[in-house]
């Protein structure tokens, strides 16, 4: 499934017109298209509209022709509540919602796609190893849909795939008896031996991106071993560069293993504690804080970076039944025409951000240019052919 699509120059020139013309009525067929430069996926996403700039009032009746119900898969459970909503606000429409845990949304959408069975219409995921993009997105059998309107103001950094909202891997720490980690090296100190909390990476998609790309970087973190320890890192044999070797000495500091994320965070805010440690998670956990009213905090000053940022998606099924549908709901969701609209608002929590400059700021978070400079953009393709190498290293080195 690692296949590039062929006609991606040709498809990038048209979208970008479209777009920049705010069009109306899919551009007609050029000799390119009718000389089968353009793959089928591609040729249905012309087709159903994916690359035109329309108003919900434009969409809405399109979409009141389509039959049935637009089936949602979805990693929140808020979703459903704002499909309610959005079918309350646009009667004859209706949408089908599946919460669904990640891991298990992606294998049942490829599963049931490669049956041929019609089960979702909309996608909505995060990507973390990069498998969407290429497996999904690349070869068409997930298609974005970005117009000007709506994502006209959003860094193009977050356009690998249609994003939504991004959330970031932090370091938290205890406000009452801890004090925040200020270098991933740290770790492998023998005075923090057993003082962190991290997720097993073998089971973890999230934190084997991030060992993955401490791969990627390893004169970054060649450097903040230097800045933590005062000398050049002398690898090992068995340590190919600098990240590898972090992840082999960090792995034989003794770290306490979690099965969930919440429980990471539980380990490091509970009070009362005299020497907590610090524990890595999704910034969403900040909630888990203020609904236990736990010493509970994230930092992002980490060197030589946090880590990375993880970019929640949308993309339209290949053939699906109701794409209309599922363009007025990405609509929706993205804060209609203005970004300010209530389709948004249940996403719009601390430890969130909107990709979507004009979407209200959420409360307690620093502005999104400023978070996300202290982590790595994700190289997706760099992740997804790495990752498994990286997963091997570590679970050889795992001293559990």
């Amino acid at each position: 499934m690692k296949k590039r699509l062929l006609a991606l120059t040709v498809l990038l020139a048209l979208a970008m017109g479209l777009f920049a013309g705010g069009a109306k009525e899919a551009a007609p067929a050029t000799a390119e298209t009718e000389t089968n430069t353009v793959s089928a996926e591609e040729q249905w996403a012309i087709d159903n509209g994916l690359y035109e700039n329309e108003t919900m009032d434009a969409l809405y009746e399109k979409a009141k022709k389509e039959t049935g119900s637009m089936v949602v898969y979805t990693i929140s459970s808020r979703t459903e509540k704002a499909a309610k909503e959005f079918m309350d606000e646009y009667p004859g429409l209706d949408v089908t919602v599946y919460n669904i845990s990640s891991d298990e949304l992606k294998e049942k959408f490829q599963r049931e796609y490669e049956a041929g069975i019609a089960g979702a219409d909309l996608i909505h995921s995060k990507e973390v190893l990069g498998d969407y993009k290429v497996d999904f997105f690349d070869t068409g059998i997930l298609h974005n849909y970005m117009p000007d309107s709506i994502y006209g103001n959003v860094d193009k950094r977050f356009k690998t795939m249609t994003p939504f909202i991004i959330e970031a891997l932090t370091w938290f720490y205890n406000t009452e008896s801890g004090k925040p980690l200020k270098n991933w090296w740290e770790l492998t100190d023998p005075k923090n031996k057993g003082k962190f909390v991290l997720q097993d990476a073998a089971d973890n998609t999230a934190y084997l991106a991030v060992y993955t790309l401490f791969t990627q970087h390893p004169e970054d973190m060649a450097k903040a071993y230097k800045d933590y320890y005062g000398k050049d890192i002398v690898l090992d044999k068995d340590e190919p560069n600098a990240g590898f070797a972090f992840i082999k000495r960090m792995e034989a500091n003794s770290p306490i293993n979690a099965d969930r994320s919440d429980e990471v965070v539980q380990l490091v805010g509970t009070k009362g504690q005299a020497d907590p440690p610090v524990g890595y998670a999704s910034s969403v956990k900040v909630r888990k804080g203020e609904e236990n009213n736990w010493a509970l905090a994230y930092n992002q000053d980490v060197e030589p970076s946090s880590g990375m940022y993880v970019l929640n998606f949308f993309g339209i099924v290949n053939g699906c039944k109701h794409p209309n549908i599922a363009k007025m709901f990405i609509r929706y969701l993205m804060g209609g025409d203005d970004g300010k609209g209530k389709g948004y608002t249940r996403f719009g929590t601390t430890g969130t951000w909107s990709v979507r400059p004009e979407c209200p700021p959420s409360k307690g978070n620093a502005p999104l240019d400023e978070a996300l400079s202290k982590y790595y953009t994700p190289d997706y393709n760099y992740i997804y052919e790495h990752y498994i190498e990286v997963r091997d290293y570590y679970i050889a080195h795992l001293k559990r």
